[in-house]
């Protein structure tokens, strides 16, 4: 069985969408979108856009300033300031697929002010996360347009010819047999590689293993150090774990506080913790744990007390969820630390999504360059929107979607014996090495036990643990080789860096 498409997407998330959506509006038919689950966007919370009526009188231009300044001046400045000048267009081409997003009172669309930005830009939804009316609203929409969903495919391999050129993916539908999809483009919308590290705020079917097929197939990866550590996820009671305080909570007022009150966050940054990177957040916790003032967790508090109880329902989402969890965040201190929560890095692009590999685009989280060392909130969702449209109009320019490709073998591996000896070892070996806090014994010892695992005689037997021991390698390397701690990578055995960013990112 094999099947062929103009264009194969692997992923459902949000990038996924908005690149089916464009091309669609390009008049492109053919288009198939392969995923195991929708990824993460029933959990986006805002989404940033920059538009006319902002009545801060932000600009793109601040936009990308602030993305740029965010990510300590690594990200691709050609791939930011595009981004940014075309974030209209993305809110534009959301709005003709039918999301709608929250207003005030008088009219005007509701923003709210999330870590990283210096003025309010975040759009959201009030009843629900936006993710969830995205998903709600574009997924029928494109069905009715004839694209085609595969709900159930895993994406196991990428196919590439004799001419170093990809020509689709191999994947495994409802555990059946692996089987060729074909197509003269292929995008990867496969998300990042939280899970790799156990624990995270990540969907079970974002595996973080596509890193290392990627790899395989010859992309060239950047900026895999730096891996977003989300600092207010809920460390406390059970059943509220995992859930992460939205950044614009400080936004509405809230605080950050340590064991003995203190709002430390206003040590370094006194104009207050509204708009305060997660970076800074997450360095300032770790601090606040290693002086021993800490919650019981290894985390901090933060302090919603004093905030408008028709504030806090606004977010029902994390409201509904504390509640039921037995906790009230009118009545008590919220226990919250830093969880894996996004990734920076990826397969390298050129302003088409395209990567050195020709055939082989790349959106959303499956890219890396333009976040550089941090990730502003709420940017995950904007860099979605933004690179699917992007990558669109950027497959029309390339002329890839007329090229001819050839029929190849299935090829793939699958030993489950295999997977239960190493999988739970290698997550192990990098929630150890690759939390928010990195040192190069604990990042050798990574590489070694990485190598050994990618050498032994039986890893070859299962491409799921190849790659995603392969994955894990390629991190813990490029963490080894910054010596220096800048944004979401912080080495402890350097002395800290003090990068022009903080000079900055003073509002």
């Amino acid at each position: 069985m094999s099947v062929r498409h103009k264009v194969a997407i692997a992923g459902s998330g949000l990038a996924a969408l908005a690149t089916a959506a464009r091309l669609h509006e390009e008049g492109v038919k053919d288009i198939a979108i392969y995923a195991n689950g929708i990824g993460g966007t029933p959990y986006i919370a805002a989404i940033n856009f920059v538009l006319p009526e902002n009545p801060y009188g932000d600009t793109p231009e601040q936009y990308a300033k602030d993305m740029l300044a965010a990510g300590y001046n690594i990200g691709n400045k050609e791939l930011v300031n595009e981004m940014a000048a075309n974030t209209l267009r993305g809110y534009e081409l959301l709005c003709r697929w039918g999301v709608t997003f929250a207003h005030n009172e008088d009219g005007s669309i509701k923003l709210r002010h999330v870590s990283g930005h210096k003025y309010p830009r975040s759009l959201c939804q009030t009843t629900n996360l936006i993710g969830v009316e995205i998903e709600r609203v574009m997924l029928p929409k494109l069905a009715e347009a004839g694209i085609e969903f595969h709900r159930h495919a895993q994406v196991v391999n990428l196919l590439k010819n004799d001419n170093g050129k990809i020509e689709g993916f191999t994947v495994v539908e409802d555990g059946g047999e692996p089987y060729n999809v074909y197509a003269p483009v292929v995008v990867a919308s496969w998300g990042g590689v939280g899970n790799l590290l156990g624990t995270s705020t990540y969907p079970d079917d974002v595996k973080g293993n596509t890193l290392g097929m990627a790899k395989q197939a010859g992309a060239d990866l950047v900026d895999l150090e730096f891996i977003e550590f989300e600092p207010m996820v809920m460390m406390s009671p059970a059943g509220a774990v995992g859930e992460p305080c939205p950044t614009a909570m400080l936004g509405e007022g809230g605080y950050l506080l340590n064991s003995d009150g203190e709002r430390f966050l206003l040590e370094v940054r006194p104009q207050g913790e509204a708009g305060a990177p997660k970076s800074l957040i997450n360095h300032e916790i770790w601090k606040q744990v290693a002086k021993g003032k800490g919650n019981p967790h290894g985390g901090i508090w933060v302090d919603l007390r004093h905030i408008d109880i028709d504030v806090l329902k606004a977010y029902p989402w994390f409201y509904d969820r504390l509640i039921k969890s037995g906790c009230d965040p009118k009545k008590e201190l919220l226990e919250v630390g830093p969880m894996p929560h996004s990734f920076s890095g990826g397969i390298k692009v050129d302003r088409n999504y395209e990567s050195n590999i020709k055939g082989l685009f790349a959106i959303g989280e499956a890219c890396g360059g333009i976040h550089g060392a941090c990730r502003c909130a709420g940017n995950a969702a904007s860099q979605a929107t933004l690179s699917g449209l992007l990558c669109a109009e950027g497959i029309m320019r390339t002329g890839e979607l007329n090229r001819e490709i050839s029929d190849s073998p299935v090829k793939y591996k699958r030993d489950d014996s295999v997977r239960a000896k190493y999988l739970g070892e290698l997550q192990k070996i990098a929630g150890k090495a690759l939390g928010v806090y990195r040192n190069g014994t604990e990042l050798e010892a990574a590489l070694k036990a990485t190598d050994d695992i990618i050498k032994a005689n039986d890893t070859a037997k299962d491409d799921l643990t190849l790659q995603t021991a392969l994955a894990i390698n390629l991190i813990a390397k490029a963490a080894l080789n910054r010596k220096e701690s800048r944004g979401t990578h912080n080495r402890t055995d350097y002395p800290e860096s003090k990068p022009e960013y903080e000079k900055e990112f003073v509002f």
